[in-house]
C-alpha cells in the first residue's frame, strides 16, 4: 500500500525561531507556500508559520485599545493580539499539531486533512522533520493510469495477499474504477480483495462481482 513516504514532499522550506517577520514573508512569498515549519538546530519543530499568523499585524493594525484594557481592544483575544505584535518566528506561530508519519497510509493522511482542514501535515520520524505532504500529494495519486492501477491491484492482492489463481481472476479499470471478476477460493477473501483493492492509491471506487467456492475463509490465511 502507498504510503506517506512513498509521496510526501522530501525537502521541505523551514525557518529558525528567531527569524525576524520581513524574512517570514519573504520565505513565504518567495517560495510560494502557505505556511513554514519553525525548525530546532537539531531538526525538532516546535511550531508552525501560516499566512493567516503573518496577516494578523495588517488586520489589526487599525485596532484601538479598549478603555478598560491597555493593552487589548475589546474584541480581540490574547491570541490576536499576541500574533499582531509578533516579531519573529517563535512570537507569531502556532502549535504544529497536524503531523503524521513516514509510514502512515495516504487514506489516513487524508483524513487527517479532512477533519483538520489543514492544507498540509508535517511529516514526522523519531520527532524529527523529515518532509511535508500536501492535499495535493494525496490527491496526484488518482493521476495514475489505469493499467497501473490493474498492475497495482494483480501484484498486491491478488498475487502477494491471496495467492489467486490468476487463470480464474480479472481485474479491469476504467477511469479509476475497478471492476473485479472471477472466483476465490473462499468467501472471505473476496471481501479481502474489495477491501485491498479499495486501498490502492488513486482507486476511485469498486465494483465487486466475484464469485467462490467455500464459505467462511481459508484456515491461515495471508491476506493483511
Amino acid at each position: 500500500m502507498t504510503t506517506v513516504g512513498d509521496v510526501m514532499t522530501r525537502e521541505v522550506i523551514t525557518v529558525a525561531p528567531e527569524l525576524p517577520f520581513k524574512d517570514l514573508v519573504q520565505v513565504i512569498v518567495t517560495h510560494g507556500v502557505s505556511a513554514v515549519p519553525v525548525v530546532t538546530p537539531d531538526g525538532a519543530v516546535i511550531g508552525v508559520v501560516t499566512e493567516a499568523d503573518l496577516l494578523c499585524r495588517q488586520a489589526h493594525e487599525d485596532d484601538v485599545p479598549g478603555a478598560g484594557c491597555p493593552h487589548f481592544a475589546g474584541h480581540l483575544t490574547k491570541e490576536d493580539w499576541r500574533k499582531a505584535a509578533g516579531q519573529t518566528a517563535a512570537t507569531l506561530m502556532s502549535t504544529a499539531s497536524d503531523t503524521t508519519s513516514p509510514t502512515a497510509t495516504l487514506p489516513a493522511a487524508a483524513r487527517l486533512l479532512t477533519r483538520s482542514g489543514v492544507r498540509r501535515l508535517f511529516v514526522l520520524q523519531d520527532e524529527k522533520l523529515v518532509g511535508v505532504i500536501a492535499r495535493r500529494d494525496v490527491l496526484r495519486s488518482f493521476l495514475r493510469t489505469d493499467d497501473d492501477l490493474r498492475s497495482d491491484v494483480d501484484r498486491t492482492v491478488f498475487d502477494e495477499a491471496l495467492h489467486a489463481n490468476r487463470d480464474n481472476v480479472r481485474a479491469s479499470v476504467e477511469h479509476g474504477v475497478v471492476l473485479l471478476t472471477g472466483r476465490l477460493e473462499y468467501e472471505a477473501d473476496v471481501a479481502t480483495a474489495e477491501r485491498m483493492t479499495r486501498a490502492v492509491a488513486g482507486v476511485v471506487d469498486v465494483r465487486n462481482r466475484m464469485d467462490f467456492v467455500w464459505t467462511g475463509h481459508r484456515a491461515h490465511s495471508t491476506a493483511t
